[in-house]
């Protein structure tokens, strides 16, 4: 299958349904230096440093988790039902883990590809975008809670990243464009089908209004590892910090990080950290274990189970 680089907006009618129940959470990000192009690298003029060290809250040597493109992620539907999913390979998938009891139990079952994003509408039905066998840009539907998977047409009218270039994501306006420049996007948070931001490699947090057009520089973040975004602005950035044994929960209001944020303890490692919300429930994936708080300021309080096998 060949991806043309622009195509016409012809959603399946969950993909799109899904999308438009995110514009009620849109909002336009703080301006910046100015734009950037979709095809250049957005490097020069920072507007910050990055956000304030949180208060230590153990003694013990923290191995600092260093930032990559996410190789799992957790979406959230409410306060009791979330997905897990670990992307694996294209010819290796990885699993999907669904919980609808606030992380008292997982239930995993295979993916059917290389999942890059999961949309779900439940604890049963959802919508999922990746790379087939062969890497090629594929979507799915499953009913039954990820047990079985039917394929579709290419997708169209989502945001996902790539299978393969980790640089390049896929608007929902059917366009392949590079944020980041050459450098590696990890972390992709839609709002509605015009709006979205990224997490850079290099720290750059980005957003755009346009459709992915065009790209504005929100911040510098240094350590900057998962974003999720609501209405308003309201959001959490997950950073690392050499004081914290785990991850940085930073709350963000208006656009911008406001506070210190809260070290959440937990055992970590490159690209396993991840963070969502649905409505006043807050996610946070750290490796195997699952946080939940009913505000982005926290507390952050894990599942009872984690996430494992």
């Amino acid at each position: 299958m060949e991806l043309r680089r622009v195509a016409p907006v012809v959603g399946l009618a969950m993909l799109l349904a899904a999308d438009a129940v995110l514009i009620g959470w849109a909002f336009r990000p703080t301006p910046a230096d100015g734009y950037v192009s979709a095809a250049t690298s957005a490097t020069a003029g920072s507007t910050g440093s990055g956000t304030a060290s949180p208060k230590p809250t153990s003694s013990t040597k923290a191995v600092t988790v260093k930032p990559a493109p996410l190789e799992q992620f957790i979406a959230a539907v409410g306060p009791r039902i979330a997905w897990v999913v670990r992307s694996g390979g294209c010819p290796d998938p990885g699993k999907v883990w669904v919980t609808d009891d606030a992380g008292s139990s997982w239930a995993a079952e295979s993916l059917p590809g290389k999942v890059m994003r999961v949309r779900p509408g439940s604890g049963e039905t959802a919508s999922g975008v990746g790379g087939d066998q062969d890497c090629e840009l594929e979507q799915w539907t499953t009913a039954d809670a990820g047990a079985t998977w039917d394929a579709g047409d290419p997708p169209s009218g989502t945001w996902s990243r790539m299978p393969v270039d980790a640089a390049e994501i896929h608007t929902a306006s059917d366009q392949l464009v590079r944020p980041c420049g050459n450098r590696a996007v990890i972390d992709l948070a839609p709002i509605d089908a015009k709006r979205a931001q990224v997490l850079c490699l290099n720290g750059d947090w980005l957003a755009t209004t346009d459709g992915g057009s065009r790209w504005e520089r929100v911040k510098k973040v240094k350590g900057a590892l998962a974003l999720t975004m609501a209405d308003a602005g309201t959001g959490v950035l997950v950073t690392a910090d050499s004081g914290c044994a785990g991850v940085v929960a930073v709350p963000v209001e208006g656009g911008l990080p406001a506070g210190e944020g809260e070290c959440v303890k937990a055992p970590t490692q490159d690209g396993q950290v991840a963070v969502s919300n649905a409505g006043e429930t807050w996610w946070l994936l750290v490796k195997d274990r699952v946080f939940l708080a009913d505000d982005p300021t926290g507390p952050w309080l894990p599942t009872r189970r984690d996430v494992s096998g």
